[in-house]
């Protein structure tokens, strides 16, 4: 970044929070550490350089001191990136009440945010509790309708109930809020295939492999264009699916 000091360009060093994110692109995750402990000497109250070193401490294997870093955070304020890790380490560590409550809380804290909600709903999807994830769904929509991830969630969640129409309606919501993210085209996909409406669902496939490459997705393609009767195009698809293993070796 470039700042003009007395008529010459002079550029400005990167934020600490910059700093540390090329250090740990760099693979330098000490001086990525080093950077944010120091942030936090200076400023106890970042919460988010706070909750930046509690990630990098998660990614190199060093979970309970993240843990005591989120929980520092909660302690000086609100933040919802700590919100959702917190109550994730919470339901891998068998705490869904206090999951629970945590992102109860976050609801009241954050009124204008879908993210608590479809996490709450989740949770209740976990426990059986359908009826509790579809009220909590339909609040993470009425808190955020533009937030794509609810949209895809709830779709998913429609779909599984059997109300096709009403998860059709809400992952084309997804898809019109995130075009370029393709999960939410393989999600809407699967609610198309499902739909019977094959076409659309291979489109929609098409999409996401174009997204984002992945084996799996192009698997779907291949069982919707033998649905469709396209099986020397399915066929074809299959035997390149087959040979990139082997490819991969190859080019090693």
């Amino acid at each position: 970044m470039l700042a003009l000091l007395g008529g010459c360009a002079v550029e400005r060093p990167p934020s600490p929070l910059a700093a540390s994110q090329r250090y740990y692109e760099a693979g330098q995750e000490t001086e990525a550490r080093r950077v944010l402990e120091h942030e936090l000497v200076l400023h106890p109250d970042n919460l988010t350089a706070r909750y930046n070193l509690a990630v990098l401490l998660t990614r190199i294997g060093h979970g309970d001191e993240a843990r005591d870093l989120y929980e520092e955070n909660m302690r000086r304020g609100w933040h919802l990136p700590t919100v959702v890790n917190l109550s994730a380490l919470d339901v891998a560590a068998g705490r869904d009440a206090h999951a629970r409550q945590l992102l109860e809380a976050a609801t009241r804290h954050f009124p204008h945010e879908a993210v608590p909600w479809y996490l709450l709903a989740n949770l209740a999807e976990i426990h059986k509790q359908m009826d509790v994830a579809r009220r909590d769904f339909a609040q993470a929509i009425k808190a955020d309708a533009k937030n794509g991830y609810a949209q895809i969630r709830y779709a998913r969640f429609l779909a599984g109930q059997g109300d096709l129409t009403a998860a059709l309606a809400h992952s084309k919501r997804a898809v019109a809020l995130l075009p370029d993210v393709g999960p939410c085209w393989s999600i809407r996909g699967d609610i198309l295939s499902r739909a019977g409406r094959y076409d659309a669902a291979l489109a929609a496939y098409q999409h996401s492999a174009a997204l984002d490459p992945d084996p799996a997705i192009r698997k779907r393609i291949i069982a919707t264009l033998r649905k469709l009767g396209k099986n020397a195009r399915a066929e074809r698809m299959q035997q390149a699916l087959k040979h990139e293993p082997a490819m991969r070796e190859g080019g090693k």
